[in-house]
């Protein structure tokens, strides 16, 4: 869409936008849900989440948030790096990717979350998760998704160097899924410049912020903000808590709406239209007020 078209399409207030929240684990906190039927961000009713199951155990939870808040979810299945041990061990059977394809096949949404961590111990032994092995099997997700032709939301914590790798391979291969989005992105803001963003592999890049993650360095945030173009910037709250989810938001979109140099109203709007496009969706719920009216 041209900007000025996007403009003219802009919603006139805050309370008539859509806000998608393209990363978080909600569903882990069932307490906090009551918050999706009264909290706002800038006064919108109309809050879309993107809940990403981690570990194996909880992709039936997220089934469980699909059916019960319908096209309010959208369900991601994954498995995180931080699990890749209970992989090796058999304590997640060795048919997690039979399950993962089926999930995905019947429920839509997209894999996540996936990725690698060269930072996070297991808290047992005090020891980094191994790299090798969440390679092994972030490159399998990486298939699933590729054959599936779905989104894939990755996380990755100082590892961009091998993430970089594994998916310029994927995409020698021609094996890269449509869309890729790194998550709560920690990197710089020249690799996104200069490697992430740049040629084919750039063209399934989205860069996702949120304010949990990016808001403990501003000034780095906001010229990484500064660095993805305007089409590929999502937000995300990367919480647990639906309730304070909805605080996080507001936070993180007026940190993209200062990085930008856009009004508040015009970044909703942008971001609205960036996670349609990554979800492959064609238009926005409506507000839960007058949906309710019309059922």
């Amino acid at each position: 869409m041209a900007e000025s078209e996007q403009e003219a399409s802009s919603p006139t207030s805050l309370s008539s936008t859509c806000i998608y929240d393209v990363h978080c684990h909600v569903h882990e906190t069932p307490d906090s849900l009551y918050a999706i039927g009264t909290d706002r961000v800038f006064g919108s009713d109309s809050v879309v989440f993107c809940t990403q199951a981690t570990q194996y155990t909880d992709w039936d939870d997220v089934v469980q948030f699909k059916e019960q808040y319908q096209e309010r979810a959208i369900p991601a299945f994954g498995l995180h790096p931080w699990f890749v041990e209970r992989v090796e061990s058999g304590e997640i059977p060795r048919e997690w990717p039979d399950r993962l394809r089926g999930l995905l096949q019947k429920h839509g949404g997209i894999l996540g979350e996936c990725g690698l961590d060269k930072v996070a111990k297991n808290p047992n032994t005090q020891k980094v998760y191994p790299l090798e092995p969440q390679t092994r099997m972030f490159k399998e997700q990486l298939r699933i998704a590729y054959d599936l032709k779905v989104p894939v939301s990755v996380h990755c914590v100082r590892a961009f160097g091998n993430l970089v790798d594994i998916l310029k391979e994927e995409e020698a291969n021609g094996t890269l899924p449509p869309r890729i989005m790194l998550h709560s992105y920690s990197g710089s803001s020249d690799m996104l410049r200069q490697i992430l963003l740049k040629g084919r592999l750039g063209s399934h890049i989205y860069v996702s912020f949120s304010w949990f993650v990016n808001g403990r360095n501003e000034q780095k945030s906001r010229e990484c903000i500064a660095a993805v173009p305007a089409d590929r910037i999502l937000v995300e709250s990367d919480l647990h808590d639906a309730k304070s989810a909805f605080s996080a938001l507001e936070h993180i979109v007026r940190l993209v709406a200062d990085a930008r140099g856009w009004e508040l109203v015009d970044t909703c709007c942008r971001l609205a239209a960036n996670s349609r496009a990554f979800f492959d969706i064609e238009s926005d719920p409506l507000p839960a007020a007058q949906q309710n009216r019309e059922e």
